[in-house]
């Protein structure tokens, strides 16, 4: 079982201590200090994964311990605590590369979605420290800084100003947003990507109804169809049933999906599956502009393990189907032309039978 993540709360105050306490303690192993110097003397005995700070201690400053944190371990990720209306304490802490920050009084789901998400970053950066490629550690630096102060800003300044933005500026704030989730998704994208391509990552197999699969990522599919005015239809066959890992599957799906969405200015995206022959063939169609006879040639020679073509044109989306339906022992094909595109992904067929005596059901 892994072990799980130890967070520092420090603050002067008692009860803000036991509050994360009782929010976090579910989740992870808190331990608190009251003071800088002793959560510094914390942080050098043991590995903290975040820390939650008040900067308006008494005694040591609060970004005095945030710098300090930073020497013993720098990517310790923070947080910051703010009363009601401290939006220049919540500045101070995103100038200073806290993750976000924590307003009081505290909201339970709030708070420990933020501290997953902050989580989630500490882990991709330590995945990205082990990847031998130099550029790859330089984007770690260029990236992490920048998007974490976009992000924080625009989230602060709609939380702030709710009530007094014209349409214009809701707009302007929203588009920041919506483009800096995009490039976090790149950069988990090419995360997840690196773990496939060094064999990080093992497959768990294990009976998977292709429905069920899609069934989970139906909504937000349709949503992101929908803001661009597409249609968005969803024919699966529930008898198609494989033994694969679902996770990775759905990682398929969704990659699949999202990419025709994205290159799709009018029309539809269909997700489509059936049975036959001992096979289940998933299949994304799409009513875009056309793939590129280049690209479509290098994402079948990625997808099936094929000789003497160079994939290097491939974008991380394109290149993570690609690996992804190797991983699966899948196969693809790619038709394509000026009234859109239709992959086909082959994957091995389970009998419901074989299932039963295979997992004990």
């Amino acid at each position: 079982m892994a072990s799980r993540p130890k967070i520092l709360v420090v603050d002067d105050e008692l009860g803000v201590r036991e509050s994360l306490r009782a929010i976090l303690g579910q989740d992870c192993d808190v331990l608190t200090a009251a003071s800088g110097p002793e959560a510094l003397s914390i942080v050098a005995a043991e590995p903290i994964a975040l820390v939650t700070l008040d900067l308006r201690m008494p005694g040591m400053s609060g970004i005095d311990v945030l710098e300090a944190i930073r020497r013993i371990d720098a990517d310790i990720e923070a947080l910051i605590i703010t009363g009601y209306g401290s939006f220049d304490t919540a500045v101070q802490g995103l100038r200073h590369r806290a993750f976000d920050y924590l307003a009081k009084p505290f909201d339970s789901a709030q708070v420990r979605a933020t501290v997953q998400a902050a989580l989630a970053r500490r882990a991709a950066t330590q995945k990205l420290r082990t990847v031998p490629d130099s550029i790859l550690a330089t984007l770690s630096h260029e990236f992490r800084t920048p998007l974490n102060v976009i992000m924080g800003y625009s989230s602060m300044l709609a939380d702030e100003a709710d009530r007094e933005l014209s349409d214009e500026q809701r707009l302007a704030l929203d588009r920041i947003q919506s483009n800096s989730t995009t490039l976090l998704q790149y950069v988990e994208t090419l995360f997840y990507l690196i773990e496939l391509e060094r064999g990080l990552i093992a497959l768990s197999a294990q009976p998977t109804e292709i429905l069920e699969v899609v069934d989970r990522l139906r909504q937000d599919l349709a949503a992101r169809a929908a803001a661009k005015r597409l249609d968005f239809t969803v024919a699966v066959d529930p008898d198609c049933l494989v033994s694969t890992d679902p996770e990775m599957l759905g990682r398929l799906v969704f990659a699949l999906a999202e990419n025709a969405i994205r290159h799709t200015e009018t029309g539809g995206v269909e997700i489509a599956a059936s049975a036959r022959g001992g096979a289940v063939t998933l299949r994304v169609r799409d009513s875009g502009a056309g793939l590129d006879p280049t690209l479509a040639r290098a994402l079948e020679a990625v997808a099936n393990a094929m000789h003497g073509e160079t994939p290097a044109t491939l974008g991380f989306g394109l290149r993570l189907i690609g690996r992804l339906v190797r991983e699966l022992h899948g196969s693809l094909a790619v038709q394509s032309g000026p009234l859109g595109t239709t992959i086909d992904v082959a994957l091995p067929a389970l009998a419901r039978q074989e299932a039963l005596r295979a997992y004990g059901g």
